[in-house]
């Protein structure tokens, strides 16, 4: 099991529960992992400071559940209170400490794509931030401490576990409730609506009120790709929806996604697909 330990550290209260667990082979190649986790129960005593290259651990998560924690972390100070979180990049100098009796739950992790998340979820410099699910992630957490705590630790629901706390958190950095959202979303139906049509990235952003280069930055932050990308990847959707539910020709099918050549068509679907549009309909019809 994970070993645990009810700790013992300056400013840290006896019931306070830390996981410890070394990774397998597997998981640090494969998987997110966590080398500890844990609940902590702590007063104004409670203060970890570290500096460049002092901590080997790649990231740390804390979700404040009572209190607050302060970070100073690349020359500024943050803090979070009740149902915020903090999160962070261990190799790197910083300090965090407690304001006060606080209770928060913790985890420090790594591997798979935690890189992407971190930036994701943290981009412009925000390393403390209120999410808008505190009670999805708070539960995430509590699972992983179950996780951790049995006999034999399975490594694959824990690192399923860290990958929904991260997703949860990026989910909520920008919801598709904000304005924002709703602009590109309006933009999504637009090109949903008008596959057929040859639309440009002025048409798009025309919908949302944005120019183009503002309303592009936008729409990556959101989708993780450009509205082009986004658009084309619509219509090979819709193309390979055609090829299986209508007896219509490439050509036909080509040009009710918005190709009016079949043979830059064809190119697009085998790129995205692995198989031309033929292969792509023989492939799934039944002989």
């Amino acid at each position: 099991m994970g070993n645990q330990q009810f700790h013992r550290e300056k400013g840290v209260y006896g019931n306070s529960l830390m996981y410890f667990h070394t990774p397998s082979t597997a998981a640090l190649e494969q998987l997110f992992y966590y080398n500890y986790c844990g609940l902590f129960y702590c007063n104004s005593l409670y203060c970890i400071r570290r500096a460049d290259n002092e901590f080997y651990e790649p990231y740390l998560f804390i979700f404040v559940k009572e209190g607050c924690m302060y970070l100073d972390y690349k020359g500024r100070r943050y803090e979070a209170h009740k149902n915020e979180c903090l999160l962070f990049d261990c190799r790197l100098a910083h300090c965090y400490y407690a304001k006060g009796d606080t209770l928060f739950q913790f985890i420090h992790f790594g591997g798979n794509i935690s890189d992407y998340y971190v930036q994701r979820i943290c981009q412009n410099d925000q390393y403390a931030f209120t999410p808008s699910n505190p009670q999805d992630l708070s539960a995430a957490l509590s699972r992983l401490l179950v996780y951790t705590g049995e006999p034999v630790p399975q490594e694959h629901m824990i690192s399923a576990a860290i990958h929904q706390l991260l997703a949860l958190c990026l989910a909520g950095s920008e919801t598709h409730s904000s304005l924002n959202g709703q602009r590109v979303i309006k933009a999504v139906r637009y090109m949903t609506d008008h596959l057929a049509e040859p639309i440009s990235l002025e048409d798009i952003a025309g919908q949302t009120g944005l120019n183009p280069s503002y309303f592009s930055r936008l729409f990556r932050r959101y989708t993780d790709t450009s509205p082009y990308d986004y658009l084309t990847n619509l219509r090979i959707s819709h193309g390979k929806m055609l090829l299986i539910t209508t007896s219509e020709s490439v050509t036909s099918i080509s040009e009710a996604c918005g190709f009016g050549d079949p043979v830059q068509f064809t190119k697009i679907f085998k790129k995205k697909s692995g198989f031309t549009p033929l292969q792509f309909r023989r492939s799934h019809t039944s002989a």
